[in-house]
């Protein structure tokens, strides 16, 4: 036979069956709703945050990339001078 502790499972099942006890003091729905709400903010500034970086971004890779063709083309200007084709 299994070595169950009844006396243990009944204290806890109390526990449990009790209204108003520590983890629910009658302010759970309180707390919840304030959770709620403040999750609500969290998704509307990642959401945020996300449009910024994709503006961002947009905006460094035509930086980059207009530096990219100007090095390019620097470069190549250089090369041609050397080999005396300028």
């Amino acid at each position: 036979m299994s070595n169950v502790n009844f006396d243990l499972l009944e204290r806890m099942k109390d526990r449990l069956d009790k209204k108003g006890g520590p983890p629910d003091d009658g302010g759970m729905e309180a707390r919840v709703a304030k959770l709620e709400a403040i999750t609500e903010y969290i998704q509307r500034d990642i959401k945020e945050l996300k449009e910024d970086v994709r503006a961002i971004r947009t905006t460094d890779f035509r930086i980059l990339f207009g530096a990219i063709i100007a090095v390019a083309l620097g470069l190549a200007a250089i090369m041609a001078k050397g080999f005396g084709w300028l």
